[in-house]
């Protein structure tokens, strides 16, 4: 049987290896969508842009800087391993980091782009700007023809309001689908369960709110993320929305005693995929600009550029403990916090201690 799922395997490799992969106009720079599923975790979910540096996995064979092997490579932190196969020049997943393949050929990592079942390998896969690319453990079927697990996914109908109305169906691979019914959409107000014909409607959070879809036995959708606002909502597979941050106990124009100067820097920075802050403090007094200095604990002759930036933790509640009070003079507070994809919010904020 071991023979026969790995002939099977590399025969549908060989066949994907005669078609020849598109090139990229020179200079270019794709940014692409890169998911990889594990059984119960999501080792990837994020979008990249290519750098066009070369991969070379096992430190012999190169992977282009283009290809889906490289956008896996940049995306997960522990990377992957894979068998090369000369007769394809491309290689087969076995492992991301620990997890890896069964030894008994009952699972192995296949590879989906924009939907379907891929038709190369992940090397000889070179991406466009906007491509997904979707790794996942296949459970194989008893006649080894197909997986019995297959990806979710989750699809915007109509808004209303602070509703959306959304779709759950399951990819067969050839770019068809079938809805999903019972499927459960997390990340709104509250789970909701999908009808006869794959479809739920969602109450929106205040802001963002990151949906997803599960279902038993099958892959979980790639994450959707909708924002409600004052004029009305709207849904993206990307996600573009910064953290909402708020500074806590220090307003923009305020004036502080000396005895009731701040010493905490504290607030909130909320986002679905959490967000790190930092910030940066400077101070003016008597003609002279200093900046605060976290590695140093103390504020420091200012320098020609940007003060140092000093890590605050992260959100949703996050404080910084300075040595002792603000002294007297005119400060700056920048805030800045960032989610998991980069996105930013930046709050300034200017105060006097007066003495």
């Amino acid at each position: 049987m071991h023979r026969k799922f790995v002939s099977s395997v590399v025969g549908a490799l060989a066949a994907a290896a005669l078609v020849a992969p598109l090139a990229h106009a020179a200079g270019s720079s794709p940014r692409v969508g890169v998911r990889v599923e594990a059984p119960g975790r999501t080792l990837a979910d994020t979008t990249i842009t290519l750098t066009h540096a070369l991969v070379k996995p096992d430190g012999t064979h190169v992977c282009s800087g283009d290809s889906a092997g490289a956008a896996l490579w940049r995306a997960v932190p522990d990377h992957w391993t894979g068998t090369w196969y000369d007769s394809l020049s491309d290689y087969a997943v076995d492992a991301f980091g620990d997890v890896r393949a069964p030894a008994d050929f009952s699972a192995y990592w296949a590879f989906w782009l924009n939907g379907k079942m891929a038709t190369a390998g992940v090397c000889g896969t070179e991406l466009h700007n906007g491509d997904k690319v979707l790794e996942y453990l296949c459970t194989t079927t008893p006649a080894l023809s197909t997986c019995a697990n297959l990806p979710l996914d989750l699809q915007l109908v109509r808004t209303r309001g602070g509703k959306v109305v959304l779709k759950v169906v399951l990819l067969t691979g050839d770019g068809t689908s079938t809805p999903v019914a019972g499927a459960t959409i997390q990340g709104g107000v509250a789970p909701v369960r999908t009808a006869a014909d794959g479809t739920a409607t969602v109450r929106l959070r205040d802001g963002q709110s990151t949906l997803r879809a599960t279902h038993a036995g099958d892959v979980p959708s790639a994450h959707l993320h909708c924002r409600r606002g004052a004029h009305g909502s709207a849904c993206g597979s990307s996600d573009r929305t910064p953290p909402t941050v708020r500074l806590k106990g220090i307003a923009n124009g305020q004036t502080f005693t000396v005895a009731h100067a701040p010493r905490t820097l504290r607030g909130t920075a909320v986002d679905p995929e959490g967000a790190g802050v930092a910030f940066r403090l400077t101070r003016r007094h008597g003609g002279a600009c200093t900046a605060f200095d976290g590695a140093k604990a103390r504020f420091r002759p200012c320098g020609r550029g940007a003060a140092p930036l000093v890590d605050a933790g992260d959100g949703p509640r996050w404080s910084y403990l300075l040595p002792s009070r603000l002294a007297p003079g005119s400060y700056r507070l920048v805030v800045i916090a960032t989610d998991g994809v980069g996105n930013r919010r930046v709050v300034n904020v200017h105060f006097t201690v007066a003495g």
